[in-house]
């Protein structure tokens, strides 16, 4: 199945490698680009360190203040996500780490691990649910807020993306955000595209929210937030040639794919 990647253009590049191994070919036009901002390490003494996204630690500055190695490697990591933690790990930051599967699940952790308040540095995007820190800040902990990056959105989708879809070869749309899926709907409606055409898969809710407002509902949401679950559903609309989304409406999203309901 020929699917779309509309991911920043490496994480497309490394789904593309994976879905390949799959027996799946994948076009990518990304809709955003993730940009440093330059944002500086606050100053003072630190509980822990959060993040939600391997890109908040990827786009890190390397300088050595920023913090001190010796800081880095003793901090507690509170993370959403292994690939966020391991890109954490690369950037030297070595402390004790908790790893919860999303934001909403981290910090219930986070406030179970801490009975008196407590300072942490929030490595994070500009573009971003205000979930995780509001919830911390409601009971009491001090967020200080670093804007690792920014996600600036593409002009329009590529050439070779727009002429695929026109003709009806791209089987399936892979949405990893709300803010990427809310560029492609931008995007696929300046190119005339119909976008109820193909199935739409994404990780989340939240991230198939946008599409379904747009009365898109072509759209399938992995029970667990992550790229697993969404292509055990690819997997399994790969085996139903030429069937419409429609006729899958009896399947509900599941950790190993979709699952057929009983009647």
């Amino acid at each position: 199945m020929l699917v779309l990647l509309t991911r920043a253009i490496d994480e497309s590049r490394q789904t593309g490698v994976r879905l390949a191994r799959e027996g799946h070919e994948a076009i990518i036009s990304p809709v955003i680009e993730m940009v440093p901002t330059g944002a500086v390490w606050p100053t003072g003494v630190i509980d822990a360190v959060i993040g939600t996204s391997a890109r908040a630690f990827e786009l890190l500055s390397s300088r050595p203040d920023w913090p001190l190695p010796e800081a880095r490697r003793l901090m507690p990591l509170f993370v959403a996500g292994e690939k966020t933690r391991d890109a954490a790990r690369e950037r030297g930051f070595g402390g004790p780490a908790l790893v919860a599967p999303d934001a909403a699940t981290l910090a219930e952790k986070i406030e179970s691990c801490f009975d008196s308040p407590c300072r942490f540095v929030y490595l994070a995007g500009r573009d971003r649910s205000a979930e995780l820190e509001t919830k911390l800040t409601g009971i009491g902990h001090s967020i200080e807020l670093v804007q690792v990056y920014a996600a600036q959105p593409a002009d329009s989708l590529t050439e070779e993306a727009v002429a695929l879809a026109r003709s009806g070869k791209i089987g399936v749309v892979l949405h990893y955000s709300r803010r990427s899926a809310e560029i492609y709907l931008r995007l696929g409606r300046n190119a005339g595209l119909d976008l109820a055409r193909v199935n739409h898969v994404c990780i989340s809710q939240n991230a198939a929210a946008p599409l379904l407002a747009a009365g898109i509902h072509e759209v399938l949401v992995a029970k667990a937030p992550n790229e697993q679950a969404m292509f055990g559903i690819l997997n399994v609309l790969a085996d139903l040639p030429e069937a419409p989304l429609a006729e899958a409406q009896n399947w509900t999203a599941g950790p190993q794919g979709l699952e057929q309901e009983r009647t």
